[in-house]
Formats: structure tokens, C-alpha cells, sequence
């Protein structure tokens, strides 16, 4: 099966980025929360810690679109190699060509 003819592979595409956006997004942010409440920490904490989520978040984001990229770009096509042979390059002849 080609990579366009499944009608569903850009659902899943489409999917997994959402995941990859949302997901360290959501973590940083519980994560930063629960570490501010547990420790009695200052506000610019979890601040930071919203931070280090856009900052995952943007990068897990490029990496998967630039694979996305790579994956679907059309190959280039190269020139078909000239046929360069002889008629004494083959066993069966001998030096003269005979």
C-alpha cells in the first residue's frame, strides 16, 4: 500500500500531533501544580514550569513535522546511468573482438 491511499493515515497524523502538542503541555502544567502545592513553593515556579511545557511541546512538535516532512517528499529522481559497455568487457570475446 502506497503512503496516500490509506484514507485514515491522516487522521492518525493528525492525531499523534495533537498528542505531541497537548500532552507535555498538560504534564508541566499537573506536574508544576502539584509541585508548587506540595512544597510551598513561589508562584514563579510553576510559571516555569509552563514554560519548560511550551518549550517541550514546540520542540516535539518540530521533530515530529519535520519526520512527517521527510516521509512524505517525493523522492528525487536521478538520470538513468549511461550504458557504457564494450564488446570485450563480456568472457566470451577474445582481445580482438572476435
Amino acid at each position: 500500500m502506497k503512503k496516500n491511499e490509506n484514507p485514515f493515515s491522516i487522521y492518525a497524523n493528525v492525531s499523534q500531533l495533537a498528542f505531541v502538542i497537548i500532552a507535555p503541555l498538560l504534564l508541566f502544567l499537573w506536574g508544576g501544580s502539584w509541585v508548587v502545592k506540595k512544597y510551598s513553593l513561589p508562584d514563579w515556579v510553576m510559571g516555569l514550569c509552563v514554560a519548560l511545557g511550551i518549550l517541550f511541546m514546540l520542540c516535539g512538535a518540530g521533530s515530529y513535522i519535520a519526520r512527517l516532512i521527510k516521509f512524505y517528499e517525493k523522492p528525487q529522481s536521478k538520470p538513468p546511468k549511461a550504458f557504457t559497455s564494450s564488446r570485450s568487457d563480456n568472457d566470451y570475446y577474445d582481445e580482438n573482438g572476435n
